[in-house]
């Protein structure tokens, strides 16, 4: 049989209301103002403290002397050994003789010697760790040098220059022809882009007749 709550009870449910929804979140923004005054505050103090040690032991002016000392140190060892005119020559002659090491790589690599190499150094590569390795690094890299990379990338494929008839900007891609667009005058052209590789454009060329600029004077 149901008993009936005493009307002291009642009363006493009734008196005392759930809190609204806002006094329920104020504790809670008081403490992320409390946290956030308290992070303000110690941002605050450490910058202060680094300025008055700063101030008290000079930390600035002997960091800077010291990088100053090793960028000189530095240009009498490049002096010294002239390692940057090794370097400057060494990409040079890499540079210029780029295509005949890849022509000559992927000449061995077709090889059956070379197919097993490359499959012994892929295996390799991936077991011992060093492709995740890799991979991990890159995606700490590729953010900050992928744009670096693209601008070298397409500074080296695109040419930009001035018309030498009417001194207009061009842009265009080094492996075709370009135009002028004010006077339509062939400012850039690949080369050997006339000629074909079986040993035909040696006699072609040579057939062209030469073309001489005369000036002629009226008296």
């Amino acid at each position: 049989m149901a008993t009936a709550l005493p009307s002291t009870a009642w009363h006493a449910i009734k008196l005392h209301p759930r809190p609204p929804l806002p006094q329920r979140r104020r504790p809670l923004l008081d403490a992320w103002r409390t946290a956030n005054d308290g992070f303000e505050q110690f941002v605050f103090e450490a910058k202060k403290t680094v300025e008055r040690l700063d101030r008290q032991y000079s930390v600035s002016r002997r960091l800077s002397s010291a990088v100053q000392s090793a960028n000189d140190r530095a240009s009498e060892i490049d002096r010294e050994f002239e390692i940057g005119n090794c370097w400057r020559t060494f990409s040079m002659d890499f540079s210029r003789n780029w295509p005949r090491y890849r022509r000559q790589l992927t000449d061995f690599l077709d090889t059956p010697l070379g197919r097993s190499f490359a499959t012994i150094f892929f295996l390799w590569f991936a077991l011992s760790g060093w492709l995740f390795q890799c991979l991990i690094l890159a995606t700490w890299i590729l953010p900050f040098a992928g744009p670096l990379l693209i601008g070298a990338v397409a500074n080296n494929l695109v040419i930009k220059g001035a018309c030498p008839a009417c001194k207009r900007e061009f842009v265009g891609y080094k492996n075709q022809i370009i135009r002028c667009a004010g006077c339509g005058n062939i400012v850039w052209q690949p080369k050997g882009d006339f000629f074909r590789r079986d040993g035909r454009g040696s006699n072609s060329r040579k057939s062209e007749p030469e073309i001489i600029d005369v000036e002629f004077e009226e008296k």
